[in-house]
């Protein structure tokens, strides 16, 4: 295949550096395996592109410690305002303006250039000495048969742009990342499953000078047969302008590369201005424009190959109208890598790979589904406006990706958490609901204790432990984690970066902090080191007081306070058990299905 050269080898190979590469990147960056990612293009996206973030990826990125810079730089995305046509008047009105944000979320929307965004990647994963291969082509594909879990069956030939000749790169997994084109798709040969048509749109990202009185919050306008209208606003004054004009043939049927190619920046905005009528819209600095064919469909299989991955646009593809193709695709890696990495360590069973499937085909099927509801209600003629809204409002959950529930499968355990916290769903992210810190007396969400360093986390609601019997069924539960060979491995297993474990237990009991001393609790909740001490971040109470608006957490997830409770949180933040202080023994059956009681070095 190469130039006489050596094979170069890597546990993980990536290919495509937009945000679903650069998330997969920055989430294997933290383990003890070898990564490389490559991008054919010359560096990052300079701007423009995708541009929303929802509620939920802004909580997986400050899991990351990165979400500051993107909340410095970025426009909130607090309301919608919804515009139609006034058939007697011929000009558009408002008709209504709702909040963003639905349910439990500590961010709201933010709307941020996509180039920024991978910037924050970028800087990231420098800091933890990786790289993007900017310049790399892949060029061939082989899958080869693996005799082990340690073989190298993925091979890629590879040409850098600065170099002569061409490189083979062996993987023990590829993530394909490659975006709406799928070079590794099409080199498996990979059959399109859903394809539910295509349309053309037209984007730019302009300083808009206008009178339009909404132009400062995210729009939906609809302008009867004319075509609609989205807008949102940006960084540093500047509109994302989403164009999809019925009326105009020329746009809307032709998508040839000539037709893109042939609409100038002035054609486009004058096209928005129309859709805008009677309000005026002119410009004078432009960031970003683009005039691009967008097909809804989804591909047959997320994993091709036991060794192959399809995420984001490489996997799914849809309109722009719902702000979640950027989102979408970096869940698609976050709920992946995390498993790889068990997987390539020898922490876990290949098997857990097959829930990938499981987990995220269903969330594209909705996105899918989602999609097809909004173009429609977005080309209805009349009470357009009133079917977006009611589209927004049904999906608003999954929109912001609050949502998303994966189903029993390996890795989540097929039991209610019914009648022992009743508002937390096994599947599910938790809801952010409030704690203080034994040690510091500082109150947190205690979703935001749940950082990405590849830990599970074993959170023991154990109620008011100033009672002797609550106390005593405390420490019986943490001398049995002790006892069991697959627990106590877990507990006691270094992982990933120097503040992760395997399994770390939490403890949130209820009542006053005066009342408890840390280091007489079972040392399952305050683990010693020789180098760094006692761990002071693991015990919790749940008595406040609290910021107003702030609940705590039994409260929240619904806890009887004499009975408590066992949640066990995956490395993604998704619950994926809950039972009583008195089911160690199942705990234990849950991790044994999957887990190696020994990790390979």
């Amino acid at each position: 295949m190469a130039d006489n050269h050596l094979p170069s080898y890597t546990d993980l190979l990536i290919i495509g550096a937009g945000p679903a590469g650069l998330m997969a990147a920055c989430w294997a960056a933290q383990f003890d395996m070898q990564t490389r990612i490559i991008d054919q293009k010359p560096g990052r996206t300079p701007t423009g592109h995708a541009d929303g973030l929802q509620s939920r990826t802004l909580e997986i990125l400050d899991s990351f410690g990165v979400v500051d810079p993107i909340l410095r730089k970025s426009v909130r995305h607090a309301e919608m305002a919804f515009w139609a046509m006034n058939e007697r008047t011929g000009c558009i009105e408002r008709r209504k303006r709702t909040k963003s944000v639905r349910g439990s979320a500590v961010f709201d929307q933010r709307l941020l250039n996509q180039g920024d965004t991978e910037q924050v990647f970028l800087d990231y994963l420098g800091g933890k000495r990786g790289k993007v291969e900017y310049g790399t082509r892949a060029i061939k594909l082989m899958v080869s048969e693996a005799d082990s879990e340690r073989d190298h069956p993925v091979a890629v030939e590879v040409v850098p742009d600065r170099t002569d000749g061409s490189e083979i790169i062996r993987a023990r997994y590829l993530i394909a990342c490659d975006g709406a084109r799928g070079w590794t798709r099409n080199q498996l040969e990979v059959p399109v499953d859903k394809n539910q048509g295509q349309s053309t749109w037209a984007v730019f990202d302009i300083v808009p000078i206008t009178d339009f009185p909404d132009i400062r919050q995210s729009c939906a306008i609809s302008s009867g047969d004319r075509g609609s209208l989205m807008t949102a606003p940006r960084e540093n004054r500047l509109v994302r302008f989403y164009i999809h004009p019925k009326g105009d043939k020329e746009l809307c049927n032709d998508h040839s590369a000539r037709a893109e190619q042939s609409q100038s920046l002035e054609e486009l905005v004058k096209t928005a201005e129309s859709l805008m009528a009677p309000y005026s819209l002119t410009y004078k600095h432009c960031d970003w424009f683009s005039l691009y064919t967008i097909r809804q469909q989804l591909v047959h299989q997320l994993r091709p190959h036991d060794r192959v991955f399809l995420a984001g646009d490489a996997a799914h593809t849809h309109s722009p109208k719902a702000g979640q193709g950027m989102n979408v695709s970096m869940q698609d890696t976050y709920n992946l890598v995390w498993k790889l990495e068990m997987v390539i360590t020898g922490a876990a069973n290949q098997s857990i790979l097959e829930t990938y499937e499981s987990e995220r085909r269903p969330v594209a099927d909705e996105l899918l589904q989602l999609d097809g509801e909004l173009v429609g209600a977005y080309e209805q003629d009349d009470g357009a406006s009133k079917g977006i809204e009611n589209v927004r409002d049904r999906y608003s959950e999954f929109i912001s990706g609050l949502g998303v529930t994966y189903g029993p499968d390996a890795l989540v355990a097929d039991r209610s958490a019914e009648g022992r916290a009743e508002n937390i769903r096994v599947g599910r992210r938790l809801d952010p609901f409030y704690v203080i810190n034994h040690a510091e007396g500082v109150s947190m969400s205690l979703g935001s204790r749940l950082v990405s360093d590849g830990s599970w986390r074993l959170l023991v609601f154990a109620g008011d432990i100033r009672d002797a019997g609550r106390r005593r069924r405390l420490d019986s539960f943490a001398q049995e984690v002790r006892d069991y060979p697959c627990l106590a491995h877990l507990v006691e297993k270094r992982h990933g970066t120097r503040t992760g474990w395997l399994l770390e237990a939490i403890l949130v009991y209820a009542g006053p902090r005066a009342a408890t001393e840390l280091l007489g609790l079972p040392d399952l909740f305050h683990p010693f080191d020789d180098t760094w001490g006692w761990d002071y971040t693991r015990v919790f109470t749940d008595e406040g007081p609290y910021e107003p608006g702030c609940r705590g957490v039994y409260d929240g997830y619904g806890i009887d306070r004499d009975t408590g409770c066992v949640v066990l949180c995956r490395p993604d933040q998704h619950v994926a058990w809950v039972g009583g202080l008195d089911e160690v023994a199942e705990l234990e059956s849950y991790f044994s299905a999957f887990m190696k009681h020994t990790s390979s070095d």
